[in-house]
């Protein structure tokens, strides 16, 4: 399992927040496992573990949003993973959320937010995977956050990522030299 573990720290993820509110309860959590299904209709899947807070409310309130963070949101991620340090963990603060025409709580600038209908749950091991019918999304141009190895960071295009991996090469060449 620890091998597994480590390995997992090495992939890039996005950062999400997924938002709930009816019935069951307003919630919100972060994820990292976010992804499209389907284009049409339009499909995503979350993957929530069946311990979280917001897990139980998901399912029973059967709609959720997804909030892709932007890298300037990176404080909003700790505080719905559970932190503190940035406030009262999984508080919504009226200057940086809304409340949608469906009535889901949204960030008020995401890099995108996606309204769902839960379509389907799945249980698999310690999570449930929940598939959502998109009906409503909208981007911005905004930076994406990122995830990896524990750390926070934001993508870079494809040129920017081979001029760095040939200056490192060129600089590893130096010092053997």
């Amino acid at each position: 399992m620890n091998t597994f573990i480590n390995a997992m720290r090495r992939a890039v993820s996005g950062v999400s927040i997924v938002t709930t509110s009816g019935d069951l309860g307003r919630y919100g959590l972060t994820v990292s496992s976010m992804t499209s299904v389907s284009a049409e209709p339009p499909m995503l899947l979350v993957c929530v573990n069946k311990s979280s807070v917001a897990h139980d409310a998901i399912a029973g309130n059967r709609r959720f949003a997804v909030n892709v963070l932007t890298a300037r949101q990176q404080h909003l991620a700790a505080t719905f993973a559970g932190s503190s340090t940035y406030g009262p963990a999984y508080a919504f603060s009226s200057d940086e959320w809304t409340v949608s025409s469906s009535g889901l709580p949204q960030l008020l600038n995401p890099a995108a937010v996606f309204e769902c209908e839960l379509h389907t749950a799945v249980t698999a091991g310690t999570h449930s995977i929940f598939i959502g019918r998109v009906s409503k999304a909208r981007g911005a141009e905004e930076t994406p956050l990122a995830y990896s190895n524990r750390e926070y960071g934001v993508p870079v295009g494809l040129a920017a990522a081979n001029a760095a991996a040939i200056s490192t090469k060129t600089v590893l060449e130096a010092r053997r030299g």
